[in-house]
């Protein structure tokens, strides 16, 4: 069987970066806040949560 060799669009490359560093960022920022009471922590980890959501949704489309 031929295996297909997916190209990378350097548009899609970008996005991704961006993606998975607002992911971090949010990610980062939501476990700071459970433990500092002035930033509000679960908004930044569901943030996080529905932004890796997108990131898979990307990654795993056809």
């Amino acid at each position: 069987m031929r295996r297909s060799i997916r190209r990378l669009n350097p548009g899609a490359l970008i996005v991704k970066s961006i993606l998975l560093v607002a992911i971090a960022v949010c990610a980062i920022i939501g476990l700071a806040g459970l433990l500092l009471p002035i930033i509000p922590g679960l908004l930044f980890l569901a943030l996080a949560a529905i932004l890796l959501r997108q990131f898979q949704r990307r990654q795993f489309r056809l």
